[in-house]
């Protein structure tokens, strides 16, 4: 008796954004806003955050920096954390470490 087993084959390309899509607006300049770093909490992703802020740092005078870490790289941020940024931030980078 031989037995099948299935294989589901993934398609990891990203379509492009729907015409139809709204982005967030851009600001015109980063002096005077609240910026918010997210760290995705693995390896290096604070260090990264730290870098780039250093780099804008140099170009911009921020009100305040909100710094936070979502606390576990393999699931989704938690609402609290996204709303506490949204309520704060006027942008918000994330990132990424490994």
């Amino acid at each position: 008796m031989t037995t099948m087993t299935r294989l589901e084959v993934l398609d990891p390309t990203q379509e492009a954004i729907p015409q139809h899509a709204v982005l967030a607006p851009r600001p015109d300049t980063l002096d005077g806003k609240v910026l918010g770093l997210l760290s995705n909490s693995k390896r290096n992703a604070s260090e990264m955050l730290q870098m780039v802020h250093d780099v804008l740092a140099d170009r911009y005078e921020f009100a305040r920096v909100v710094a936070m870490d979502k606390g576990n790289a393999s699931k989704p941020c938690p609402k609290d954390i996204m709303q506490e940024l949204a309520d704060q931030c006027d942008v918000v980078i994330t990132a990424s470490g490994d």
